[in-house]
């Protein structure tokens, strides 16, 4: 029996209850203005770099169901076929005894329905989400919220580094795109100003996250002393 990867789904669905989601490339929808000034109001997501990636990705999976293929496979997400795919995961969930509520923002509400869950997972629904999300919006939901506000395709650091120079945030400066990478990946690393901090945890600008807010967010990462990365100071001999 195939494992389906689960690694592309970084939206709110976690198990949760979501008050604020802190990835990389979390999303809204419809018109959205990124903190690099892109924005996007088209009533479809079409595939460009990054996001073509992962939609090939998707489709190699044989365990695809034919819905998701069949909304894939042209490269587009409509928000008819996105909205279809939420409206099949709310159905799942509610046949095991689940009720799903979805804000304006795509933020999910899971709570059990009136006599306890059906066949749910005592009172946890993460295992009924993960099973429901599967052929619904595992692959479809962080896609198609990914290209509509990151429609250039960038790839989660390149969106970060240009969040830090459209803020003149000076971590990074001359590193690699390598080098810049191993520095956000870096548990040690700590964002060396308010921007950069609101950079980091919502580079696009797409959450709304306050300097307060990332912050707060940064201070739960670690009990690590900051540490702030610039770039290197002697040649890397390349």
């Amino acid at each position: 029996m195939q494992t389906r990867p689960t690694n592309l789904r970084k939206s709110a669905l976690g198990l949760t209850y979501l008050t604020m989601a802190l990835v990389v490339a979390q999303f809204l929808v419809g018109c959205a203005t990124s903190r690099d000034g892109s924005t996007t109001t088209s009533p479809s997501a079409t595939a460009v770099g990054f996001w073509q990636d992962r939609i090939n990705q998707a489709l190699s999976d044989p365990g695809l169901t034919t819905f998701e293929r069949s909304v894939l496979s042209d490269d587009v997400i409509t928000d008819a076929e996105y909205r279809e795919a939420q409206a099949r995961f709310i159905s799942c969930m509610a046949d095991r005894g689940w009720t799903v509520i979805v804000d304006a923002n795509n933020q999910y509400t899971v709570s059990a329905t009136a006599g306890g869950p059906g066949t749910g997972s005592s009172v946890d629904p993460g295992n009924d989400n993960s099973q429901c999300s599967m052929g619904t919006l595992n692959y479809i939901e962080p896609i198609y919220l990914g290209m509509k506000n990151n429609p250039r395709g960038l790839t989660p650091g390149q969106q970060m580094r240009a969040c830090y120079d459209s803020h003149n945030v000076a971590d990074g400066k001359g590193m690699s795109d390598d080098e810049f990478q191993a520095m956000l990946d870096d548990p040690m690393y700590h964002p060396s100003s308010p921007d950069a901090l609101v950079c980091y945890y919502d580079p696009t600008g797409a959450l709304g996250i306050t300097a307060e807010q990332a912050a707060q967010a940064d201070a739960n990462k670690s009990s690590q002393p900051a540490v702030t990365v610039t770039a290197p100071s002697t040649p890397s001999g390349k």
